[in-house]
């Protein structure tokens, strides 16, 4: 202390100023630690607590006012230090997580620091996440007070909830301060049928947001607002694939099997195929086959609708992904009719989905005969494989069986049988005349070994053996004729589908190269898009560069001036001990010349701060320590930036002409000393006229 009118302030950087006493309440004394400290020396550090978890920087600030205030004021405090409010942050929904916190009270006045508060705040969790928010969805009546702990709950245990219920909390407007990456594995039959129909309608509302183009200068609605909350890297629709293969009977997954299309619909449609194979495999009793059918029959019936709607909606150009998608459905369909467990539920709900998807007429035609094509062979390697081992004669079960599966040789053999058969047969009735009727079979056999006998054994000048000579090559030259026939209409079909798959190739080679073209041209915009950005980020960078600049010549004259303002201020003070018999009128005017010199370069620093245009530039937080430390020689600042009030001559400066509202354009200031009864200006506020 110099005297009893004045004290010295000594700072950690060995800076010192002068306070008058009694000291002005302009000037606020920061506690190491507090929030209020922490904004004007480390701002940058505060607005991330600010942005991790608001809640709990705004109790900290409840603490330190220590007084009943209201979320309108509290924000108003947050502007004050300079911390900006992340978009996502409503404040209503900040009341009420402030209200529910165990060491705030609230009241319909306002809110305030309770205190204590350990022993409620041991017991705030007494539920989950999940099952608060399963309380929160129930519609039954609650007791008043129980909503306030359960948003606290699922506020609490974000990271714990299933991507359902994550959404569900984001339908009904509650924060969630942190997303994830990306998805966990979702398990829609784990989530009550509530919340699952909660998320598929907040998924689609999100999904047709995302899809609206905002036009440049124009307003978003709130939805887009909503929607531009959750991170793009999220994909929303790929979460009804789950919900609409879910077995169980649920709204929410008709709903989500209604609104599906294109490749989404297709996996949906996978993993319901998948079920099925899952539930052939169990192979259950009868009983448990009942109760398999009841548990498949809603999906039995959500996926014959979902395939009938996909198998619609043939797309018109690039059919390949559909046909591809048509062809895997229609062979796995004919691979569970194949499959031996299917045969121990003839009258099985699997069986009837198989049959319902390998007879679609949706499906093409060739697609579906290629699929039994492939079953039969299946079937018969699968015979074969059975009866490897089994009787002597499996060598001529398997050449029966490769007759079957290529009719074209056994057709020319049956016939040359045929024909031989009843001429051989006209031989053995002149020769052997009437036969027994009681055994055919065996008189068959007995005219065929003779027969054979002739026709090896004969010599070659019998009638007999001529007339065998002659038809022999007739039928053959038929068979012959015969399997050119085929052969020429195979090589036919062969030249068609040649010819069709030629087509198919030129239409995808023309769809490559638009394709191709395409991505050329939108990698050409992309290069000119990120060109255009590079000279925006340099130009910005340059306009950075000399602002800072600008800031740092202006601290260099602000510590200039601060430096002749100490030196006047000892010369004041020297004067004011060596000569005692100076009027008081020549000290008051020496002090008001020299705080005209501290008015200066706060203005000359409040025009740099405006210029800023950033509340957390460095110019600004200059202009704020400016002020703080002015406040210490009684100057205040006169108007806030952008205020409008009336126009006062004493008061303000109008470069554009006096009007009767005026609009502050760049702070005054003015001194109260102690003994002056009115505040002296300074330096004059500019204004200019108020918009009408």
């Amino acid at each position: 202390m110099l005297d009893e009118k004045e004290v010295v302030v000594e700072w950690e950087g060995g800076e010192s100023e002068h306070l008058p006493v009694p000291v002005p309440e302009s000037v606020r004394t920061l506690a190491p630690g507090t929030i209020r400290y922490k904004a004007a020396t480390d701002l940058a550090a505060l607005q991330g607590e600010f942005e991790s978890d608001p809640v709990k920087v705004l109790v900290e600030l409840l603490r330190e006012l220590d007084e009943r205030v209201n979320i309108t004021v509290l924000r108003k405090y947050v502007e004050d230090m300079g911390l900006v409010a992340n978009m996502s942050l409503k404040w209503s929904q900040v009341r009420e997580l402030l209200s529910a916190h165990p060491e705030v009270r609230t009241t319909s006045k306002g809110m305030r620091w309770g205190g204590g508060g350990i022993e409620t705040s041991s017991s705030s969790r007494q539920w989950s996440a999940s099952e608060a928010l399963r309380k929160l969805v129930d519609k039954s009546p609650k007791p008043r007070g129980t909503k306030r702990p359960l948003f606290a709950a699922v506020s609490a245990g974000l990271d714990e909830l299933s991507p359902y219920e994550l959404l569900a909390v984001h339908a009904l407007d509650m924060p969630v301060t942190e997303w994830p990456r990306h998805w966990t594995e979702p398990h829609p039959e784990r989530v009550p049928e509530e919340i699952n129909l909660i998320a598929v309608e907040h998924i689609l509302e999100m999904s047709r947001a995302r899809k609206r183009i905002v036009l440049p200068g124009t307003k978003p609605s709130p939805v887009a607002k909503k929607a531009a909350e959750i991170p793009s890297s999220l994909d929303l629709l790929p979460l009804l694939v789950p919900l609409a293969a879910m077995p169980a009977s649920s709204p929410a997954a008709d709903r989500a099997a209604k609104a599906l299309s294109g490749e989404q619909a297709w996996n949906a449609l996978r993993t319901g195929m998948e079920c099925f194979e899952q539930a052939l495999s169990t192979s259950p009793g009868f009983e448990d086959t009942r109760a398999q059918g009841e548990r498949l029959a809603p999906l039995s019936t959500r996926a014959r609708e979902l395939l009938k709607t996909v198998l619609m909606r043939r797309p018109k150009e690039d059919d390949l992904p559909w046909l591809d998608f048509a062809e895997e459905m229609a062979f796995r369909a004919c691979a569970l009719l194949a499959d031996p467990r299917i045969q121990e539920q003839p009258n099985g709900l699997v069986r009837d989905w198989a049959q319902h998807v390998a007879d679609h007429p949706g499906i093409p035609v060739e697609l579906r005969e290629a699929a039994r094509t492939a079953q039969a062979a299946a079937a018969a390697e699968a015979a074969d494989a059975a009866e490897a081992d089994g009787t002597g004669d499996g060598e001529r079960t398997k050449e029966g069986r490769e007759a079957e599966a290529s009719p074209e040789t056994p057709t020319v053999f049956s016939e040359e049988t045929e024909s031989t058969g009843v001429e051989d047969g006209g031989d053995t009735d002149a020769e052997a005349g009437e036969a027994d009727t009681a055994e055919p079979a065996d008189a068959t056999i007995a005219t065929d070994e003779p027969l054979q006998e002739v026709t090896e054994d004969a010599p070659d000048g019998t009638p007999e053996a001529a007339q065998e000579s002659e038809r022999d090559p007739q039928a053959e030259i038929e068979a012959l004729k015969h399997l050119l026939e085929e052969e020429r209409s195979n090589a036919d079909a062969a030249r068609t589908e040649y010819e069709q798959q030629r087509r198919a190739a030129s239409d995808a080679l023309t769809e490559a190269e638009a394709t191709a073209n395409r991505l050329r041209l939108r990698i050409a915009d992309e290069e000119k898009r990120r060109a255009e950005a590079e000279t925006r980020a340099h130009a910005a960078e340059a306009r950075w560069e000399s602002a800072q600049r600008d800031v740092e010549e202006a601290a260099q004259r602000a510590e200039a001036m601060a430096r002749q303002l100490r030196r006047r201020d000892d010369e004041l003070r020297q004067s004011r001990q060596t000569a005692r018999g100076a009027s008081q009128a020549q000290l008051r005017q020496a002090r008001i010349d020299t705080l005209r010199v501290l008015a200066a370069v706060l203005a000359e620093v409040a025009d740099q701060a405006v210029h800023e245009g950033e509340e957390t530039g460095p110019a600004n937080a200059l202009y704020r320590r400016a002020l703080a430390r002015s406040a210490a020689a009684g100057v205040v600042d006169v108007g806030v930036l952008g205020e409008e009030t009336d126009y006062d001559p004493v008061l303000h400066r109008a470069p554009g002409g006096p009007a009767a509202r005026v609009v502050v354009e760049r702070p005054g200031y003015a001194w109260q000393g102690p003994r002056e009864p009115e505040p002296i200006v300074l330096e004059q506020a500019i204004v200019r006229r108020a918009e009408q």
